[in-house]
């Protein structure tokens, strides 16, 4: 009789034990996700040079890598061109906008020039987030040439 009262007692403790542990790990999971870094975009690349594009011509897209190096979920709210010939460039195609990025995580934005006419053109692509340092602007550069100025092929 006292040996299963005495093994009572000891079950009983080490289920007060394993309950008061499992208490601990949940609350302390709970405090690092509270404690983790805030999110935090990292664009590359940070210009996008086209050179030289033929006039009315659409180029090859080129890609904008968007990665979430902090800690939280980064969103995305809007990824958009402005400026001084934005409407030379554009969006031609984008998994970032109304997206959630998890840390580590990455989305891209693709970016083509049709330039107007023939000369430098300029833009920026902006990226609006949740990162304290929304939003982060790509800058977007090409030269409109015209086709004659295009050598021929050999």
């Amino acid at each position: 009789m006292k040996r299963a009262l005495v093994l009572g007692i000891i079950i009983a403790a080490l289920s007060m034990t394993a309950s008061a542990q499992a208490k601990n790990k949940a609350s302390d999971k709970g405090k690092s996700e509270e404690q983790a870094a805030p999110p935090s975009a990292t664009i590359n690349p940070g210009t996008i040079d086209f050179k030289d594009q033929v006039a009315k011509k659409a180029s090859k897209p080129q890609r904008i890598t968007v990665t979430n190096t902090g800690g939280k979920n980064l969103y995305i709210n809007s990824a958009i061109v402005e400026g001084d010939n934005n409407e030379d460039f554009a969006i031609s195609h984008d998994t970032c906008t109304g997206s959630t990025v998890a840390a580590g995580k990455t989305c891209i934005i693709d970016v083509v020039i049709t330039p107007a006419v023939a000369e430098r053109r300029k833009a920026d692509l902006r990226i609006t987030d949740n990162a304290a340092d929304s939003p982060q602007k790509v800058a977007l550069i090409g030269n409109g040439i015209n086709s004659a100025d295009v050598p021929p092929r050999q």
